[in-house]
């Protein structure tokens, strides 16, 4: 009995030094200049130009115009919502939100890309004119990546998706959110 005592011991304090490593490894990030997946603050990033990503969807410009489309065809709608300064939105675009968007699910779903931190202008989907910014806290979304799957109307056809989570399962996740899209929009 006592080697389980002192088993269960030693597991308990490695998960609690495993997560005290976690936790300090986020804290350090948000501390890190340009590495913080929070949200900008009001008028961040409003004056620089846009950053090149070596992966990009399309811009969500008229979202009005991607509802037609979507009404149209029973196409859902994937929103790529990033930041600038987002390592994690650069790899979730690269290995599978452009692939997707070219292979798998080519004509199949519309994909646009919404820079959170940024006051870049949008037709939304009622055909109203907004920013980039409002319409990602519209949404809700604070942390970057998020990916969410939404009808014509804007409204969302599944759980968000946030962060880069295990990479195991990522492409998972999102395939399982544009399908379960699919499903909801022929439904």
């Amino acid at each position: 009995m006592m080697r389980t005592e002192s088993g269960a011991g030693n597991a308990v304090r490695t998960r609690r030094a495993t997560l005290a490593a976690i936790l300090a490894s986020g804290f350090a990030t948000l501390a890190a200049p340009g590495r913080s997946q929070w949200a900008s603050r009001p008028g961040d990033g409003a004056t620089r130009p846009p950053l090149k990503r070596a992966a990009e969807l399309p811009p969500a410009r008229d979202l009005a115009a991607d509802a037609a489309a979507s009404g149209k065809g029973g196409l859902p709608i994937l929103l790529f919502f990033d930041r600038d300064d987002c390592p994690f939105c650069e790899r979730a675009l690269r290995e599978y939100i452009v692939p997707y968007s070219r292979e798998e699910w080519r004509g199949r779903a519309i994909f646009r890309q919404v820079a959170i931190d940024r006051t870049l202008p949008v037709r939304d989907f009622d055909g109203t004119i907004t920013t980039h910014k409002a319409l990602a806290e519209r949404h809700g979304v604070v942390f970057s990546p998020t990916v969410i799957v939404v009808d014509g109307r804007g409204r969302e056809l599944a759980a968000p998706i946030v962060g880069l989570t295990t990479l195991d399962f990522y492409g998972a996740y999102v395939q399982d959110a544009l399908a379960a899209g699919a499903r909801k929009l022929r439904g």
